[in-house]
C-alpha cells in the first residue's frame, strides 16, 4: 500500500466490528491497533504515532465528534469517522470538524481500506512539496480547502476558484445526488434513480457517459478536475470539498 506500513488506530466499542477491522486492516499489511473507548487515547497516542483513526462516532463515554475536534486541533493525522448515523446533518457536522471521509455502518471493508489508501498517498505527496516555496504551498492549501458550490435552482457549479460550469438537467441530478452524500459512495442504481432512468439497464452506460461528459466539461470551463471518482462494481462518489448554495 505505502513505502513502509500504515498506522493506523481504530476506536470503536462493538467488540466484533473492532476486531473484524483490525484482522482486515492488518491482512493488507497495516499496522493496526484498537481501542473500545477514548479512555486510553492519550496515552496510546503518547506510545505511539498513527498516520490515521478510524473513530466510531457512538462511543461510550466521549463521543466521536469530540474525540475528532480534539484530534484535529492538534494533529494533520487523517480521520475516518465511522458510524451507524447516517443523517445529513452528523455528515456535515463530522466534515465540519474537520473529518477526511466519513463512512456509514455497515462498512464495506475493501472500501475502508481504499478510503485509507487515497488519504494516506495525498499525505505523503504533500510532504514530498516540501522543497517548494512557503507562497506556492500556501496557495495550493487554499485551493484545496475552498469548496466546490452548487447552486440547485440554476444547475450551476462553481469551482473553488469561482469558475461557472452550467449543467445540463441530467448533469444537475447527478450532482445533486453525489454531493447530498460527499465522500460517500453511491450505488449506480440510485444515480440512475436520480437522474429519472431507475431500473433501465439500458441506461447503465449511459451513467457513464454523463459522468465522463460531466468531468470533461467541468475541465474545460474550471481548469480543474472535478472530484468524482468511480469505484468499480459500485458507483460513484464525490471526494472533494462542497457547499450547496440555496
Amino acid at each position: 500500500m505505502m513505502g513502509t506500513p500504515a498506522r493506523v488506530l481504530v476506536i470503536e466499542d462493538d467488540d466484533d466490528l473492532r476486531d473484524t477491522l483490525l484482522r482486515y486492516l492488518r491482512g493488507v499489511g497495516m499496522l493496526a491497533r484498537g481501542l473500545e473507548s477514548a479512555e486510553g487515547l492519550d496515552a496510546e497516542l503518547v506510545r505511539q504515532d498513527f498516520d490515521a483513526v478510524v473513530c466510531d462516532v457512538n462511543l461510550p463515554g466521549e463521543d466521536g465528534f469530540s474525540v475528532l475536534a480534539r484530534l484535529r486541533s492538534r494533529s494533520a493525522m487523517r480521520i475516518v469517522m465511522l458510524t451507524a448515523r447516517g443523517m445529513a446533518n452528523d455528515r456535515l457536522h463530522g466534515l465540519g470538524l474537520g473529518a477526511d471521509y466519513y463512512l456509514v455502518k455497515p462498512v464495506n471493508l475493501r472500501e475502508l481500506e481504499m478510503v485509507l489508501h487515497n488519504l494516506l498517498q495525498r499525505s505523503q505527496e504533500v510532504q514530498g512539496q516540501g522543497t517548494r516555496e512557503p507562497d506556492a504551498l500556501a496557495a495550493d492549501e487554499a485551493t484545496a480547502q475552498a469548496p466546490w458550490r452548487y447552486h440547485g435552482t440554476t444547475w450551476l457549479l462553481l469551482s473553488p476558484a469561482g469558475q461557472r460550469v452550467q449543467l445540463s438537467s441530467a448533469e444537475a441530478r447527478l450532482v445533486q445526488c453525489l454531493i447530498e452524500r460527499p465522500r460517500e459512495v453511491v450505488d449506480r442504481a440510485t444515480l440512475l434513480a436520480a437522474m429519472g432512468r431507475p431500473g433501465l439497464e439500458a441506461y447503465e452506460r449511459n451513467l457513464d457517459v454523463t459522468v465522463s461528459r460531466l468531468r470533461r466539461k467541468a475541465e474545460q470551463a474550471s481548469g480543474e478536475k472535478l472530484p468524482i471518482v468511480a469505484v468499480r462494481g459500485e458507483g460513484y462518489s464525490f471526494q472533494g470539498n462542497v457547499r450547496i448554495v440555496l
